[in-house]
């Protein structure tokens, strides 16, 4: 699934490209990638929503990967779920440094039931509970 996620976030016509897939029980759930919002859809807080400019407001990957997955019941597929995560870097490798922690993002996940949240580092995959990885995101915030 490191490699279906590196391949969604490549077709990315965003400046960074991230991608989120929620799998469970080996099965892809939703996926999504960052990028512009998509009309009504909810995105980050930006310094220029005040005036009404949302020209660099993002979408979270994560964010769009858990929105689409709980359309209709697709809630309940998101109890006990793994979210796979991955950046690319300018040469399209998988970024392999340090995880990716969003405070927004893994409170949302957090209050969907999402278990663990995975990435692809240097020393192979590591996962994060997702109680685990909402204490260092909220620390980092």
């Amino acid at each position: 699934m490191v490699e279906r996620a590196a391949g969604l976030a490549k077709d990315s016509h965003a400046r960074t490209r991230h991608a989120a897939v929620l799998v469970k029980d080996g099965s892809m759930v939703a996926w999504g990638t960052n990028g512009v919002p998509f009309p009504g859809e909810d995105h980050c807080y930006c310094k220029y929503a005040e005036f009404g400019v949302h020209d660099n407001c993002r979408t979270h990957a994560e964010q769009r990967a858990i929105n689409l997955a709980r359309e209709g019941d697709g809630w309940k597929m998101l109890q006990g779920s793994k979210l796979i995560y991955v950046r690319l870097e300018a040469d399209d490798s998988v970024r392999l440094e340090d995880p990716h922690f969003c405070a927004r993002c893994s409170r949302l996940a957090l209050s969907l039931g999402i278990a663990e949240w995975v990435f692809a580092l240097s020393d192979g995959l590591v996962g994060y509970s997702a109680a685990d990885y909402d204490t260092v995101a909220q620390l980092r915030w």
